[in-house]
């Protein structure tokens, strides 16, 4: 018997050496509502080759191998990688288009591992573009032994430097002008202070501090990379001296103190980003003490940044992480070789590129967080374009998102257009805002029509020594060179958008831009409409169906409330809620606050160039509401209707909310709204008897300290009925025009005849379907 029981423990050992035991359980639960989910996931299509594939991280440690094949028994896999250090992977090479299944297993630190995950099927279709990543060890091999790694390249400062004392003096003395007067005058390096005992979370004091000391941090550290830079294109030793001394004075900064991650992420993401370039433009004139003291301050906030960003792969819906990931592998890039963790950090932001970025828009090129932060945070993202192609050879902006990530500014901020509609930011992000990035955009996807956009903003690459880079294309980062016949910065062809249709649906964040025309938005007439498969979320919290009105670029109808800081009373009280948008309540109560549960959708869109259509369903957006419904059909330039049908589990009351920036004229069943920008008649033709009330308070208004006064009134009408289903029906006439609506029921249809100044229309609303007909517009669609 003991040769037996010998026997069996040899088999067993000899079973888990050769890795076929499974001793632990795969974690492969649905994946909930804000986490990115299995991809590509069940039936998908890919747009990239390879697929980025990513999965539920596991809760032990463990490594994962990867398994696509063409066959349903995975008897020969086309791909198969082992080793795999994080939840995502994107292979190195590219398959061949056809239909294949993927599936994984985790191996835990003792080398067991779980049976594989159920098998997924993909398409790879033949247009698919190409984007492998490379492995590791080729990006590492890839990496400069030498410096510069950030934005050029050593073998590529001479070229700078030529573009420097030829095309580019101009640009280039403004740059050197900015770093003589660092030299006269540096900045304040005393550290940062932390907030006093007491000191009011969100409050006029925190605040203060909370962005004061960002801008210390910004300051002190975008010092020493323009001195940096400055000393790369003249070799003047005296400014890397100052970028030295303004280096080692943030070594003296606890970097667990003021500016650590988690303590105040707007001062430490600065301390991530900046200080790396310096480091690098100036590492032969330090000494190896030096490097040292830079490298472990670095190190330090290094692994703050990684420790928060560990979960971003499965949860990435979280705004800074969106912006940390690139800091991080720019900051990895400068110090590789000179503490161990830059390798996995370098390999990790890469997996992120290429895996799961960007996290708030999809193929169609919207941006759930809105104009503002679209803006921001892709403008930003510019620097790690910049970083990845100089360091590693890759080009991220190859993904299929950067093929339409123009239009979106283009649709929503025309150009002249004085407001960017929803989102934090969004009322006041302009087109000139969007412009700096538009320039980027247009020069590395040399399309015309975006350049036509910088072109009407004057092609506003930035200043500073980051302005001169995209200028110079150091490393052919889409922004192309300066030729001597310019002597300004070259671009693509630009064309107005005249032959564009001049709206569109942004399907992939659920939002719809109706213009009457893109080539002046003084001139333009704007309905935009949001019902979003991301949920309230993030930056991009307005409630689904909501709608908002703009004449000549300025707002009308709005998202009320500004934001004073994120997160305060006013943001999360009023902002926050369904109350503060044009949109509607379910006996007083708006939708779910903030969450990813309160999805919508954008079911039907039509565009033409009398008649644009967009409908939304937003019922899941709600605890007391089964659906809603929202038509809205704008006949251009005059007249927009809106249809809303709502059906709840039992009976309740409605409320139909409209904001605006100035006082309403109630009548009965009538509303007119007057202002600069225009005059809008609203006439509810059903319900009859609504209770219109109005007011310009808000229930939390802004703090006291925002620095600004809201003058915005929120109008309310009311049934007074309790039904289970109901309708809405609401013509706006804008600036006087002739345009008369009429309505006429039947058993199952409501019809409106509408007379235009361009002819007559009738419009037949049914619950299952609506169509348009009249002169020169036709259309039809079933729910």
């Amino acid at each position: 018997m003991f040769r037996n029981s010998r026997i069996a423990v040899c088999l067993l050992f000899a079973l888990l050496v050769a890795g076929l035991a499974v001793a632990i359980d795969l974690d492969e639960r649905p994946a909930e509502p804000g986490t990115w989910g299995y991809r590509p996931g069940d039936g998908a299509a890919s747009t990239t080759n390879p697929p980025a594939f990513t999965w539920r991280p596991q809760a032990f440690p463990c490594t994962y191998t990867l398994q696509v094949a063409s066959d349903a028994a995975f008897d020969a896999p086309v791909l198969e990688r082992a080793g795999i250090r994080w939840s995502a992977y994107c292979p190195a090479t590219v398959l061949p288009p056809g239909e294949y299944l993927w599936r994984y297993a985790a191996i835990d630190e003792s080398g067991a591992r779980t049976a594989w995950s159920q098998a997924r099927r993909f398409a790879l279709p033949a247009d698919a573009v190409p984007f492998p990543q490379p492995d590791r060890e080729e990006l590492l091999r890839r990496l400069p032994d030498q410096h510069s790694r950030l934005y050029f390249r050593p073998e590529d400062a001479p070229r700078l430097r030529e573009l420097a004392a030829g095309p580019l003096a101009e640009r280039f003395a403004a740059v050197r002008a900015q770093a003589d007067k660092l030299l006269e005058n540096p900045p304040d390096t005393s550290e940062p202070p932390l907030y006093p005992k007491g000191t009011v979370f969100k409050g006029a004091e925190w605040r203060k501090i909370w962005w004061g000391n960002r801008l210390r941090a910004i300051a002190v550290a975008d010092g020493a990379a323009l001195l940096g830079f400055v000393y790369q294109m003249t070799g003047e030793e005296r400014y890397a001296r100052a970028a030295r001394d303004l280096l080692l004075a943030l070594c003296d900064w606890d970097p667990e103190g003021s500016t650590q991650y988690r303590y105040n992420d707007e001062a430490a993401m600065p301390l991530l980003k900046i200080p790396p370039r310096a480091f690098s433009w100036i590492y032969d004139t330090l000494d190896d003490g030096e490097r040292a003291r830079i490298s472990a301050m670095m190190r330090v906030r290094g692994r703050q940044a990684f420790e928060h960003l560990r979960q971003h792969l499965w949860f990435p819906y979280e705004s800074h992480r969106n912006r940390a990931w690139h800091f991080l592998g720019e900051l990895a890039t400068a110090f590789q070789g000179e503490f161990p963790e830059a390798d996995d950090w370098i390999e990790y932001a890469m997996t992120i590129s290429y895996t799961t970025y960007p996290v708030w828009g999809g193929a169609d090129g919207g941006w759930h967080e809105g104009v503002g932060y679209w803006a921001s945070y892709l403008e930003r993202f510019f620097y790690w374009v910049h970083v990845a192609r100089a360091a590693y050879g890759v080009d991220p902006l190859q993904k299929p998102y950067f093929r339409e990530a123009g239009y979106y500014a283009l649709y929503v901020t025309p150009p002249g257009s004085a407001t960017g509609g929803f989102a934090d930011m969004g009322s006041t992000t302009n087109s000139a805002r969007s412009a700096r990035l538009m320039a980027l955009l247009a020069a590395a996807g040399r399309n015309p029509y975006w350049q036509w956009y910088a072109d009407e903003h004057g092609s506003p690459f930035p200043d500073g020594y980051l302005g001169f880079l995209y200028a110079a294309d150091a490393r052919g980062t889409g922004v192309p060179p300066v030729t001597e016949d310019h002597g300004q910065d070259a671009h693509a062809t630009a064309k107005a958008p005249a032959d564009l249709p001049q709206s569109r649906a942004f399907r992939d964040v659920g939002l719809a831009a109706l213009n009457t025309t893109l080539l002046d938005g003084r001139e333009n007439i704007q309905v935009l409409f949001k019902s979003s498969p991301y949920g309230r979320v993030s930056h991009g919290y307005n409630a689904n169906n909501a709608f908002l009105l703009h004449l000549g670029g300025r707002p009308v109808f709005i998202a009320s409330g500004r934001r004073d800081i994120h997160g305060s009373p006013h943001h999360r009280e009023w902002m926050w809620e369904t109350k503060s948008d044009n949109a509607l309540l379910v006996n007083g109560e708006g939708q779910l606050v903030h969450s990813p549960l309160a999805v919508g959708a954008i079911a039907h869109f039509h565009t033409s160039d009398r008649l644009d259509v967009v409908a939304g369903e937003a019922g899941n957006s709600y605890k007391r509401l089964d659906r809603w419904t929202r038509r809205i059909l704008f006949f251009k330039p005059y007249a927009v209707l809106i249809h809303d049908f709502l059906e709840a589990p039992e009976p309740s009351t409605y409320q139909w909310l409209l904001h605006a920036p100035g006082p309403f004229e109630l009548g009965d069943n009538a509303v007119d709204w007057r202002g600069d920008p225009g005059r809008v008649a609203v006439r509810f033709l059903h319900p009859q008897g609504l209770a219109l009330t109005q007011t310009d308070r808000f229930d939390t208004p802004p703090a006291p300290w925002a620095g600004f006064t809201l003058h915005e009134w929120h109008l309310t009408a009311a049934t007074s009925e309790e039904t289970a289903q109901q309708e809405f029906l609401t013509w706006l006439v804008i600036n006087d025009a002739d345009a008369t609506a009429a309505l006429a029921e039947t058993a199952d249809v409501r019809e409106v005849r509408l007379a235009l100044p361009w002819g007559a229309a009738t419009v037949r609303l049914a619950r299952d379907r609506f169509d348009v007909a009249g002169d020169g517009v036709a259309c039809g669609f079933e729910d």
